[in-house]
């Protein structure tokens, strides 16, 4: 199983410049609303169709602009999930799945095919429902049966629980893990959030204004993250334009802070950040090198996590850094609270620099 895509496709203030290998493999593209996820799936599933270049899946052209192909929709056997899960509204659960199949077959094996699919995602009793009787969640179950009904030569899927809730979202994540162990097709999953992306998926294409701007495993992104819109995506919470002013120091421009990273840096060094957990309060260090102190703006409670924002020693930043902290087991009266100065050290080893 394979995808081989190079395509361009220009609409109004944007152009879709991308370029895609991928084998049998679970591949999300991540980025932020309107950077060109949902429109390479379209273009792939031809719901819509490039300019130009061309998009070849398990060895079938779909569509070469030089050569003047272009396959149907219906031909090109893809399998793509919305967010919408766009169900017929005039057909019972089981009849949905059915649409999907190879409709030569005899209703009796299409109908017990239909319940076997439902099965696996809890819904075989709501065979003869229609969807305006499902909930939102039962509905996207029924779409995910349909999908895999259908047996593609490649998975779409949009943002597909974006709509549900969390203890149903990681149900279904769990059924679709379990399932895409078996299938062994391609897969390619649209997301913006990068634990969904790291919890589905073997390998993650990081989307910027309609181009991939890097590629690579979950903990490669985390770890060594190359561009600035992977930093953001990856949830590095604070980032600021940065210079080189030594052999091993930068300056965060806006911040007013410099750092001595333990290595050399980059001449073109563009950007540096640094995760919100990646530093941490050390009373026993001198103000200095790496350790600043800094005053505390807010904090805001989350289930298991306190989120304190810090004022920068540049007085006119608007840039305020995020310091999250640990409420598991914490000593509720030791945590930060707004108004106190905090002696902040910033690990030289955490800190990210990319150069575009």
């Amino acid at each position: 199983m394979s995808l081989s895509l190079d395509i361009r496709k220009r609409y109004p203030g944007f152009t879709l410049d991308m370029q895609l290998e991928a084998g049998e493999e679970r591949v999300a593209l991540l980025g932020a609303s309107g950077c060109g996820k949902s429109c390479t799936l379209r273009c792939i599933a031809g719901v819509e169709t490039p300019d130009e270049g061309r998009i070849v899946v398990n060895g079938v052209t779909f569509f070469d602009s030089a050569r003047r192909i272009n396959l149907s929709p219906q031909k090109r056997k893809c399998a793509l999930l919305y967010q919408s899960y766009q169900l017929f509204p005039n057909l019972t659960v089981a009849e949905n799945v059915c649409a999907g199949m190879d409709r030569a077959r005899p209703a009796p094996e299409l109908r017990a095919l239909a319940e076997r699919y439902l099965a696996i995602f809890g819904m075989e009793r709501f065979a003869e429902r229609y969807p305006a009787q499902l909930s939102g969640g039962q509905q996207q179950r029924v779409a995910l049966a349909r999908m895999v009904a259908a047996r593609p030569g490649i998975y779409l899927l949009d943002e597909p629980f974006s709509a549900l809730d969390a203890y149903l979202k990681s149900a279904l994540e769990q059924n679709l893990l379990d399932l895409f162990d078996v299938v062994g097709s391609t897969v390619l999953y649209v997301s913006h959030d990068i634990d969904e992306a790291c919890r589905l998926c073997d390998r993650i294409c990081v989307v910027h204004e309609g181009r991939v701007a890097e590629s690579g495993t979950p903990e490669e992104l985390m770890r060594r993250p190359q561009t600035l819109a992977a930093l953001r995506l990856t949830g590095c919470k604070n980032t600021s334009p940065a210079r080189k002013v030594g052999e091993t120091v930068v300056e965060a421009l806006d911040w007013g802070m410099t750092f001595d990273v333990g290595a050399p840096v980059p001449n073109d060094v563009a950007y540096l950040g640094v995760r919100a957990s990646y530093f941490h309060r050390d009373n026993r260090r001198a103000p200095g090198r790496n350790t600043y102190d800094l005053t505390v703006v807010r904090v805001s409670d989350a289930r298991f996590e306190r989120l304190v924002l810090l004022e920068p020693p540049r007085a006119d930043s608007p840039h305020l850094l995020q310091w999250k902290v640990n409420l598991v087991g914490a000593d509720r009266d030791a945590l930060p609270r707004e108004g106190e100065t905090l002696r902040m050290h910033f690990d030289a080893r955490r800190i990210h620099l990319v150069s575009r």
